[in-house]
């Protein structure tokens, strides 16, 4: 395991992969599908936006005094996936209270806008961490994590928002900084099984919203999508004002505004990570940790025990900055 440290140094605890999880890909699959995960009792919230918008805030109450954890969810995921349950449950022990804030059309809720999400799009982070939490007391007590895409809309909220007085600490787990690279990486072998997945998550969604978006061959587009440069092709760059998968790589790559950065934040990663290839991965940048495991694949990280080795680290990561 190597271990680039940009910020404050903190103990992070030790990561013995299980053995008989021989590649990323088996990290991943098991950590979706398979590790225990507790169930937990949400309270939802329907957040109104500024723009008629609705988004889902499913929150877990805990201790008023202590900090607040919010978790930004990866690509087509919600408070119900693993990674989720096993970060809020730790959150739950902690007695802190928790919230998984959802990407437009997740979490159940399909939203009144034609559009959906993508991974610079950070306001809807921005106006709930700047506007909505300071009104609830919440202000200068919070910590941040993002997981896979919600980690690169974390990054771009970090660099780009307004009142970040109010996060302590943050960090991004698996998350894809260069967006054409990640495509590139998930269009051979294995990872086209992946696609296909978020392919046929997204065109459930687009059905449901066929009125109101009334593409049709935007529709065809996603469901002849083999990989992720047609999946963005059909659908992200034309409802969100690209001109092509290109542009929008280009434009929101997160790895462009790293160095904007000041809040605590560690980036953590696995080099076997079937999602975002190792040459992707940032070294030690201003405001930046990177903590780079060699087994784990994509938000896998799963010990010889069977168990998220992620969990006690991100949290190990936030108690650093508690005070």
């Amino acid at each position: 395991m190597s271990i680039f440290i940009a910020m404050e140094d903190f103990t992070t605890p030790q990561f013995h992969p299980a053995t008989w999880l021989p590649n990323g890909h088996f990290q991943t699959v098991f950590a979706s599908l398979l590790m225990p995960a507790p169930r937990l009792t949400y309270r939802r919230e329907i957040l109104e936006l500024p723009d008629g918008d609705i988004v889902a805030a499913d929150w877990l109450d805990g201790d008023a005094t202590k900090p607040l954890f919010i978790l930004v969810h990866g690509m087509e995921g919600n408070s119900e996936s693993r990674y989720a349950r096993l970060l809020m449950s730790k959150c739950q022990e902690l007695g802190w209270t928790g919230v998984v804030l959802h990407m437009r059309s997740c979490g159940g809720l399909i939203n009144r806008l034609r559009n959906f999400y993508h991974a610079g799009f950070y306001q809807d982070i921005e106006y709930f961490i700047d506007k909505v939490l300071p009104q609830r007391g919440y202000a200068g007590n919070v910590f941040l994590a993002g997981v896979s895409l919600g980690g690169s809309q974390v990054v771009h909220y970090l660099a780009k928002g307004q009142a970040l007085d109010h996060v302590k600490a943050a960090v991004t787990i698996s998350a894809p900084l260069d967006l054409k690279a990640a495509a590139d990486h998930m269009q051979s072998g294995l990872n086209r099984l992946y696609v296909l997945k978020f392919r046929n998550s997204l065109l459930k969604k687009y059905r449901l919203k066929a009125d109101l978006i009334d593409d049709a061959e935007l529709a065809k587009g996603l469901a002849d999508a083999r990989s992720f440069w047609d999946l963005d092709n059909a659908a992200t760059a034309p409802l969100h004002g690209f001109r092509d998968a290109a542009h929008y790589y280009a434009e929101m790559s997160a790895k462009k505004c790293l160095q904007d950065i000041v809040v605590p934040t560690l980036y953590l990663a696995s080099r076997d990570d079937p999602f975002v290839p190792e040459s992707s991965m940032p070294d030690a940048v201003a405001g930046i940790s990177s903590l780079l495991t060699d087994a784990g694949g994509h938000v896998g990280f799963v010990d010889h025990y069977g168990e998220s080795w992620m969990v006690p680290t991100v949290f190990q990561y936030f108690l650093n900055w508690k005070h």
